[in-house]
């Protein structure tokens, strides 16, 4: 526990000695900074918000993409959503108050999914690479299928959360040091005493640096089969590429999608490690609030990059939003997989050939969309006897 006490008084009351942050966070701030940053943290939301559901729905309606990758590509924009909408607001709040006025249990809250979707990302972003990995270099000893992209994702998903649940143990909303009814929310795991800075050590090895070695083993193999092939001691460049150039197309942009998410998350981490080892010098809140905006930015870059990168993704957007030739998007836009109710009442059987007395098709036979006569009849050229009697 921090103590502090206050020498204008000769009771004991607590002041924070140990950590920085937390009297950083009690100082007032100016009107304009606080306006820039709720400013640029609601332009960050925005873009965030609708990138990654426009992703979303893309993949959702569009059978060409419902690839094993794209599975990862919407686990990704799922975790760019939680963040936005569990923490965004809350931060916000707190960035315009100057107060954390929602409680403890928020205060736990926002602080897990904070460590947590940075956390979700890189190890499914580590998944990617594995699945790009077996696909370019060896596509025939392993295969990333469906079920093994879920199953990827959910270990993803649970390794991140039983990482990040301690921070359910470290965070607790601080009554202020020097105004009455104001509560604190501390920005860092706090590092008072050995376990928060082995779990602090933890997070930063587990989380990140863990990850990061991992890609850059992984993508950089892939990259010197991909573009480059040695003979004897001069590597050479290759011209003759044996890899299909749409997955080469694919390995570029997930390329670009993996290091820019690693530099935006990479101050986050640095900063928390800082705080570990010094706590006392990080007063500023704006430290804090600079990181923060950088891991939301990943949410809005990753769209970007999809869109430039990607052309599926950019006749998946004009069709959504109707700007393409095609027509706007329904429900049997591509292929029907499942059985219609009407379908499914169908049946085969004799039928009626409508066949008159005098020999000849009633006006009503079903028959009669097969019968070519009239259509050679009408033609202005006569159509060859030696073409096939049925066609689409």
């Amino acid at each position: 526990m921090i103590s502090y006490y206050n020498n204008t008084t000769t009771m004991a009351v607590p002041i924070y000695q140990s950590d920085g942050s937390i009297i950083g966070l009690d100082m007032e701030r100016l009107t304009v900074q606080i306006v820039l940053e709720l400013l640029t943290l609601g332009i960050l939301w925005l873009l965030s918000v609708i990138g990654n559901i426009l992703v979303c729905v893309v993949i959702y309606r569009s059978r060409r993409m419902q690839s094993t990758t794209n599975y990862f590509v919407v686990s990704l924009a799922g975790a760019d959503l939680a963040i936005a909408f569990v923490c965004v607001p809350f931060i916000a709040s707190r960035v315009s108050t100057n107060n954390w006025m929602v409680g403890q249990l928020v205060c736990k809250l926002v602080r897990f999914f904070q460590y947590l979707v940075p956390c979700i990302n890189m190890y499914v972003l580590v998944a990617i690479c594995i699945d790009r990995f077996y696909t370019i270099i060896y596509p025939l000893s392993f295969k990333v299928t469906r079920g093994t992209a879920k199953r990827l994702i959910a270990f993803s998903w649970v390794f991140a959360s039983v990482l990040c649940f301690f921070n359910f143990y470290f965070f607790d909303v601080l009554p202020s040091p020097t105004r009455s009814d104001t509560g604190i929310c501390p920005t860092y795991i706090p590092v008072s005493d050995w376990p928060g800075i082995v779990y602090t050590l933890c997070v930063v090895i587990f989380q990140y640096f863990t990850p990061l070695v991992i890609l850059a083993v992984g993508y950089t193999r892939v990259f010197k089969y991909i573009w480059k092939a040695g003979w004897g001691p001069r590597p050479i460049q290759r011209t003759m590429n044996a890899v299909p150039r749409t997955k080469v197309k694919m390995v570029k942009m997930l390329i670009v999608v993996t290091y820019s998410s690693v530099l935006c998350y990479a101050p986050f981490y640095v900063v928390q490690l800082w705080f570990c080892f010094d706590p006392h010098s990080l007063y500023d809140p704006t430290v804090f609030i600079f990181t923060a905006w950088l891991v939301l930015s990943t949410g809005v870059a990753k769209p970007f990059i999809y869109l430039c990168y990607n052309s599926n993704f950019r006749r998946g957007c004009k069709e959504v939003f109707c700007m393409s030739t095609m027509k706007c998007y329904r429900s049997n836009t591509y292929a029907i997989t499942n059985a219609s109710l009407i379908s499914k009442k169908n049946h085969v059987g004799i039928m009626d050939a409508g066949i008159t007395d005098l020999g000849t098709r009633s006006p009503d036979s079903p028959t009669r969309a097969f019968n070519r006569a009239p259509l050679v009849e009408k033609s202005a050229w006569p159509l060859s006897g030696t073409m096939p009697s049925t066609y689409l």
